[in-house]
C-alpha cells in the first residue's frame, strides 16, 4: 500500500501492492472543530481540487465524513495518485495526519467472482 504521512514520506509498512486504485483517503485529527470550520474545510478542498482539475490534473474531491467522538475527518478523493491528493490538501491549507490508497470492497468482490454490480 502507498501511504503518505504529512511530510510526504512513507507512513507505515507495505504488506502488498493492491491493484491500481483511484480511491484515496485522507485522515485528519481535528479536535474541537466547529460546524462552521467543517464547512470551510469542505469548501477549501472542493475549491483546491477544482483548480487542479481545471488545469488538467486528474483529481476529484468526493466528500468528507466527520467522526465526532474521535474528532476525526476522513476525506475521500478520486485521483491518479496519493501524491496529487497531498498537493491538493497542501494547496487548500488543510492539515492531515495521513493519506492512504483505499480499495473498494465491492470492486474486489466483483474481480474475484467476475460479476457485475447488482
Amino acid at each position: 500500500m502507498n501511504c503518505l504521512g504529512p511530510d510526504g514520506g512513507a507512513a507505515g509498512a507495505a504488506s502488498r501492492e493492491p491493484a491500481p486504485s483511484r480511491l484515496v483517503l485522507v485522515d485528519r485529527r481535528l479536535p474541537r472543530i466547529t460546524d462552521a470550520q467543517l464547512a470551510l474545510l469542505h469548501d477549501a478542498l472542493l475549491g483546491a481540487a477544482g483548480r487542479y482539475n481545471a488545469r488538467g490534473e486528474d483529481v476529484r474531491y468526493v466528500r468528507s465524513i466527520y467522526i465526532a467522538r474521535q474528532e476525526r475527518v476522513l476525506s475521500l478523493f478520486d485521483a491518479r495518485s496519493p501524491e496529487l491528493v497531498r498537493e491538493v490538501n497542501e494547496a487548500a491549507l488543510v492539515p492531515f495526519t495521513s493519506i492512504d490508497i483505499g480499495v473498494e470492497l465491492a470492486d474486489l468482490a466483483r474481480a474475484r467472482h467476475g460479476s457485475e454490480p447488482a
